[in-house]
Order: structure tokens, then sequence, then C-alpha cells
């Protein structure tokens, strides 16, 4: 659970199973019909009792596996997103809403280019047409959707076009010509409204007029989205940052000393300041740095407001090179020029 290949390893075992059980199956309870998606089933029996000794038989194939089933009622039932009815000894199709569905889709007055809601209407209308097993279940579907999209403020000539354009799609033979494919030219815009509109316009009329030979598809990409306006991720604290270059400066004299850590920042600093992370108390003996040495030989004192972050980088080899950048750039005194790596650029 949690992996990616998960539900491919999952849907793989059950497909070489379940066609031993299949094949081993009792003819007096053998489904007649069997059609599995990921982990829908659909069978057909000709009573319960066979729907029932069925379930059993597979249960106890398999001790991780675990099978329930649900019966039609009023001759109806629902499958994916397929509603399944018995009329006349036919079976007919349409579509099935689940009983918490709202109705809510993307406004018309969203602020986003028409092509997005031409495309909600079209995906509407093809999932209607693929699953309505008659016309005239397709015309009651057609009407359920004008009026769940004029709830969202959809106009009725609007949804009407996009009806009239699907149907001909569909409907209309139109004679296919053999031609030279044409170079697909790709820009990206930000989307600004009917100034955006226009603008595709008139770059489309211009590639059309003097590169007759290209076709130009322009991207509209809204500037301001969530992600611009809050944070996803919590902000690291200062004290748990790892892959670190950092600055100190002494409070006292102004010396300046770079470094680079891949453990946490806190850690790093307690160690230059010869006391221990969790309590703060001196450690007997500290380990050799140049800031501890620094505050030793001028009796200084140092705390962790002298130090501060300057940047991150979590591959290793960036990191030193960053380090040995702003050492050459900035010539800290306590560094005695001393790079992490050797910057042969500059040698």
């Amino acid at each position: 659970m949690g992996s990616p290949l998960g539900p491919t390893l999952a849907n793989a075992f059950l497909c070489h199973y379940e066609k031993q059980w299949l094949s081993s199956c009792p003819e007096n309870f053998r489904p007649k019909v069997y059609r599995r998606y990921v982990d829908d089933i659909f069978v057909t029996f000709d009573s319960i009792n066979q729907l029932k000794m069925f379930v059993d038989y597979m249960n106890s194939r398999h001790s991780s596996m675990k099978f329930t089933f649900e019966i039609e009622k009023q001759d109806t039932f629902s499958f994916l997103d397929i509603k399944i009815c018995r009329e006349n000894d036919k079976i007919t199709t349409s579509v099935y809403r689940k009983p918490t569905f709202s109705g809510v889709f993307t406004n018309f007055d969203s602020f986003i280019p028409d092509i997005y809601k031409n495309g909600l209407v079209n995906t509407l209308l093809f999932r209607s047409f693929s699953i309505c097993s008659s016309y005239e279940k397709f015309h009651n579907e057609i009407v359920y959707l004008k009026e769940v999209l004029k709830r969202n403020g959809y106009p009725v000539t609007f949804i009407d076009n996009c009806i009239k354009l699907f149907l001909d799609r569909l409907f209309i033979y139109k004679k296919t010509k053999d031609t030279v494919d044409k170079k697909q030219l790709l820009i990206v815009l930000p989307y600004l409204g009917k100034q955006s509109l226009l603008i595709r316009k008139r770059l489309q009329s211009c590639i059309k007029n003097n590169l007759p030979y290209c076709s130009l598809r322009i991207v509209f990409q809204s500037k301001t989205r969530l992600s611009t306006l809050f944070r996803f991720k919590d902000v690291i604290p200062k004290d748990i940052c790892s892959h670190i270059v950092y600055k100190f400066v002494c409070s006292c004299c102004n010396a300046t000393y770079y470094g680079e850590s891949e453990r946490h920042f806190h850690i790093r600093a307690s160690e230059h300041l010869g006391i221990t992370p969790l309590t703060g108390k001196r450690v007997v003996n500290p380990k050799k740095s140049a800031i501890n040495d620094h505050m030793l030989y001028k009796n200084h004192d140092a705390s962790y407001d002298d130090f501060s972050i300057l940047t991150r980088e979590n591959n290793k080899f960036k990191l030193r090179i960053k380090e040995s950048l702003l050492i050459k750039r900035d010539k800290p005194d306590l560094n005695r020029n001393i790079y992490s790596f050797p910057l042969e650029l500059f040698d």
C-alpha cells in the first residue's frame, strides 16, 4: 500500500488467479457474465442463491481476499458510472449519479479561457453519449445537463452551440484531405481576459497569412494561483534547516566566517560555540573550530544570533561549490582562504 506499483501489482495478481478460479468454478453456480474493472465486478446469475454460493467460493480461494456483493433493486443496478436497468427483457444503460451529487461544475463566470468551459460541456456530452444505450435516454440526459449547466450560469445559446458542434462531429461526414503536416508552434501566455483572446486571434491570423505551413497553438496560464497566495508547506524552522551554507559575524569585532553543513543548523552552530545542542552548557573538550578559536583568543562572546543562513542546496557537491564561491567573493576573515572545493576556474 502506498507504492505507485501497488494497484498494478494487485491487478496482475488478481488477473492471474481469477482465471484459475473461474475455470475451476462448479457449473451449478458459475456466472453467466463476469466483467471486472479494478476492484468492481459485474456478474449475472440465474438466482440469488447462485450469487451467494459464488461469493462463498471466491472468499475461500485466498485468505487475504474478501469479496462482498450488492444485488439489483427494482430491476436497477449501478456499476461504476453506469445505471443498468432491465426493461421488457432487455438491458438498458444510462448515466448513474450518486445521491450526494450536487450538480456543481465550473461556473460560467469563472475567470478562465472559454476553451475550458467548452471542454466541460463536451466531456459531459461525450460521457452521456458513450453510456446511454438509446437516443431517447441520450436526449433525456441532454435535457438534464442543460438544466444543471444553467444553474451554473451557462447561457442556453452557449449550451446549444456546444451540443450542435458535438453532434455535427459525430454524424456529419467530412471528407479528409491528404496534406503535408504543418509544423506545430506552441506559445504560452498569461491569461488576461478579453485581451488574451484578442492577442491569440491576431497571432493566429499573422501566422496563417505569413507562415501557412505552420500551425500555432496558444496556451493560456493564470498567473494567480493558490500557490502564489498561500503556502502549501510549513516553513522549516531555522534550527532544523540542513544542507546549508551559513555565515558567522562576531558581534564584538565583525570578524566573519563562512561554512557549510549537511546537518541541522542548530547542531553545527553549537559545535562552533563549544556548547551542547540540548542543554546549552559548555563542552569540556570542544571540537576544533575557527570560530571557537577566535572566541578564546580574542576573549569575545558569541551566540546563535551571530549565525545566519546564506543559502541551501540538497546536492553535497553543489553545496560545497556554493560555499567556495561565497568565500572567494567575500573573503571572510576567519576562513583563512580555505575553500571546501578547489575553484580551478579562478586559479
